[in-house]
């Protein structure tokens, strides 16, 4: 036991080493081919902007925390409050270092018995989907609203197929159960099944949890903006919702999108004449404050799972 609890503090320790040192690198990335002069112009105009824009962190991990303990409810029910917040944080140190962010189910079964493992993971990635489906949603809304992307322009027919996209994800969401029951000899999925047809109210809760902290991520992102010196205005709002959709089609290999999120930002919202540094630094503050902050707590708060 002695050895195990060494060998997880090096891989924490190596953890923390590659998020640092990934930053970095995509920081200097990124500045390197920027306009002298957009430095010059930086700064921080707006300090109570900033505070609340870092504020709003405890509201997105609270309701990503509803989400789960919503997705135990249904699962594991009757779990303590121990197992469900450390499982919590597991995900998220597990999720960041996993494309796209889909491997939090890993850090997250481990704290279970084996008998509930399958389902963590099903309903883990039922709930990540609805996540997806909340910044398609609101994407799709701005395309329509602007009537175009805002780095390049459809046609309408290309803007028909997206559409068509998004209303087939909505039916997969809530329709799942009976593509699944295809499956009949396959008895996990068929307890999946089962699970969701008992609770009929799952998948609409959390759905309006992840629109609720799409609404969130809106918020922080403008404020950030605002601290900055930039002006937030409807134009801006479609814009920030055409980065996240352009971020979550986009994979990504590890870190939470950090590094295609700054991209697809300064493309977007660069095509409205914001300062660039206002940009890079509001997207990577967000993504710390997010998700690099919560990993580390993480890492401090996680201990070894509690049954094998």
């Amino acid at each position: 036991m002695l050895k195990t609890n060494q060998n997880n503090r090096k891989i924490f320790n190596l953890i923390k080493l590659l998020l640092f040192l990934s930053v970095i690198v995509l920081i200097y990335f990124q500045v390197k081919w920027f306009d002298k002069e957009a430095w010059t112009e930086f700064r921080l105009e707006s300090i109570s902007s900033l505070l609340i824009a870092s504020g709003l962190v405890y509201l997105n991990i609270w309701i990503a925390y509803l989400q789960w303990k919503v997705t135990l409810k249904v699962v594991v029910p009757n779990t303590n409050l121990r197992t469900r917040t450390q499982s919590f944080f597991a995900g998220i140190v597990t999720g960041i270092v996993t494309p796209n962010m889909m491997g939090n189910f890993i850090g997250r079964f481990y704290y279970f018995e084996r008998r509930y493992r399958v389902p963590i993971i099903l309903f883990t990635l039922l709930s990540n989907y609805a996540q997806f489906l909340a910044s398609l949603i609101f994407g799709w809304i701005a395309i329509l609203i602007v009537g175009d992307l805002q780095i390049l322009t459809l046609s309408e027919s290309l803007i028909f197929i997206l559409g068509f996209g998004v209303v087939l994800a909505f039916l997969v969401y809530f329709f799942i159960d009976n593509f699944i029951g295809r499956f009949k000899k396959k008895k996990y999925f068929n307890s999946f099944r089962e699970t969701l047809k008992k609770n009929g109210t799952y998948r609409f809760t959390i759905l309006g949890l992840s629109l609720i902290r799409f609404f969130v991520f809106t918020a922080q992102f403008s404020l950030m903006l605002r601290s900055f010196g930039e002006t937030i205005d409807a134009s801006v709002i479609m814009a920030i919702w055409q980065v996240y959709l352009l971020t979550m089609l986009i994979p990504s290999i590890f870190l939470g999108k950090v590094g295609v999120r700054e991209s697809v930002a300064l493309f977007v919202l660069g095509s409205l004449g914001m300062n660039e540094f206002a940009i890079l630094f509001s997207s990577l503050i967000i993504w710390g404050i997010n998700t690099l902050l919560p990993a580390l707590v993480g890492l401090i708060v996680c201990k070894n799972r509690a049954n094998v």
